[in-house]
């Protein structure tokens, strides 16, 4: 038993939830191969994934090589390896993220998005998308596109921001909540599939979301199909949750940062209900999850460091 932990807690922390979180991916990838509505671009992403893995896997002993230190380029190496270990974490967060929730109406096709209308007509008295089509021009429209294609933007530039700072600490406390917030987010979509608004009440607008150059391409990347297939990744709202968990570290640790970033958060929340691609209540959703993993990220990291102190 102490030779599996020592072997688990090798790993940190993201390290470990993302080999987790690949075990249902792939069995989920193997039972539903066939079924249709599976997106054979899944497999393809999987096949990088592991690639990726198996490059990590070999940069974690690689970096332990203490030849590396022996000379100026070896150090430059160690420091590469130090920055992939730090940041590949995300990218399989990224990638498990991108497999799951297109997987998600086979896994769970009972949709709760009545629920989620009826969750904001309680709550508001009204439907966010449908009230903010008076607002709609297309030039608004354009900067509301270009705020919620910014999230992965807005979220490489603050953890990067703390790491050329060498703040290590605040470094891993958000990448790691960050990262534990997708996966909470994850299981949420399989718990609570909904396709969002811009589906669901289709035949209610009577505005279309049209603008530029800009809009066409970006809603061309973001946009899904209508149908059964669409994917399932509403509820709770990462796009709201994840950013708001950003603005809350923000605020901890460069709070100059937080106040020039607090426009632009704010323009994304607006743009997920504007843009129709979540209900209110996703919104709190993501906010509470954020506010829950911004005590419980570090406390977890740190437990987590220590156990991994104690098993070396």
């Amino acid at each position: 038993m102490t030779a599996r932990f020592k072997f688990i807690f090798k790993l940190r922390l993201e390290e470990f939830l993302a080999v987790i979180l690949s075990i249902p991916m792939v069995f989920f990838m193997v039972i539903y191969y066939d079924k249709e509505g599976f997106r054979a671009s899944n497999v393809e992403r999987f096949l990088i994934t592991g690639l990726v893995f198996f490059l990590f896997l070999g940069i974690i002993k690689l970096k332990n090589l203490k030849v590396l230190l022996k000379s100026k380029i070896g150090r430059w190496i160690k420091a590469l390896l130090d920055f992939l270990r730090e940041t590949l974490p995300f990218l399989f967060c990224i990638s498990i993220y991108t497999n799951m929730h297109d997987m998600v109406h086979l896994v769970n096709p009972n949709d709760v998005d009545a629920s989620l209308i009826a969750w904001d007509q309680y709550l508001l008295g009204f439907q966010p998308a449908i009230y903010l089509e008076s607002f709609i021009t297309p030039e608004l429209t354009d900067f509301m596109y270009f705020s919620y294609s910014s999230f992965l933007i807005y979220i490489i530039m603050f953890t990067m921001y703390l790491y050329v700072r060498k703040n290590h600490t605040a470094f891993r406390e958000t990448l790691v909540s960050v990262i534990l917030t997708f996966y909470i987010g994850y299981i949420g979509y399989v718990i609570f599939p909904a396709v969002g608004p811009k589906f669901t009440m289709s035949h209610l607008f009577e505005t279309s979301l049209s603008g530029s150059f800009i809009t066409d391409r970006l809603s061309f990347l973001m946009n899904y199909e209508i149908s059964e297939y669409t994917r399932r990744d509403c509820f709770p709202s990462l796009h709201n949750g994840v950013i708001f968990l950003i603005l809350l570290f923000a605020f901890k640790h460069q709070k100059r940062y937080a106040f020039l970033f607090l426009p632009f958060a704010i323009a994304l929340f607006i743009s997920t209900l504007y843009l129709r691609y979540h209900y209110f209540v996703d919104m709190i959703a993501g906010f509470l999850l954020a506010i829950i993993v911004f005590y419980l990220g570090p406390l977890l990291n740190n437990w987590w460091e220590k156990k991994r102190l104690d098993y070396k």
